[in-house]
């Protein structure tokens, strides 16, 4: 009987460590969606809506849902600590009445757009001008060295001068040219926000 071949292993290479391209989280690009609607309501019953509506839902709302579904990073409402009216004609009364008077509405907000470094800014168009309480918001918060992208619906008057309003309010931060879509075309916009996404460079 033949002896066994000896089988003599062969070197085996030293696995190389695959090459991590993901980047440091501290270096990443924090991203946050806020948006302010008058749906956004204290009372998780209240269905109110000064602004254009789909299927019960601020259409301003679903503009911040589709983009935050495209480029995740956070996503927040800000919130009136007051209540708006559910009648449509009394939240605008109500919205001209804060214009007239140069209010401030409270509002709140969990999380600190300070900490991000890109923050979309959603809001609807009301009396052709930005709602009071977007007023309230860009004076509570140092938006120095930060980029700012806004986007609204509206009925007709487009971005209403909004967007260069608030660079003026924001003369440190980078603003961005945004994004309207008039509020019966929201519901069908979710490509139009993809394009508009992707010209941003996401």
């Amino acid at each position: 009987e033949e002896p066994a071949a000896e089988v003599t292993a062969a070197p085996v290479a030293e696995e190389s460590e695959p090459e991590d391209n993901t980047i440091p989280a501290e270096e990443a690009e924090r991203i946050l969606v806020v948006y302010f609607s008058s749906a956004n309501t204290t009372d998780p019953d209240v269905v109110s809506g000064a602004t254009p509506r789909v299927d019960y839902t601020g259409a301003t709302v679903l503009l911040a849902q589709y983009i935050h579904e495209q480029i995740g990073g956070d996503i927040a409402p800000i919130t009136v600590v007051e209540d708006y009216p559910e009648d449509y004609d009394a939240t605008a009364d109500q919205a001209k009445e804060e214009q007239d008077n140069d209010a401030r509405p409270a509002f709140t907000l969990e999380v600190d757009p300070a900490e991000y470094d890109t923050i979309f800014v959603g809001y609807p168009i009301w009396w052709y001008r930005l709602p009071m309480i977007m007023n309230t918001f860009f004076e509570a918060y140092d938006f120095s060295g930060k980029t700012i992208i806004p986007f609204n619906p509206h009925a007709g008057s487009r971005d209403g001068g909004t967007y260069s309003v608030i660079a003026e309010l924001e003369p440190n931060a980078a603003v961005l040219d945004g994004l309207a879509v008039a509020g019966e075309n929201v519901e069908d916009a979710e490509t139009d926000v993809a394009t508009w996404l992707a010209s941003l460079g996401y």
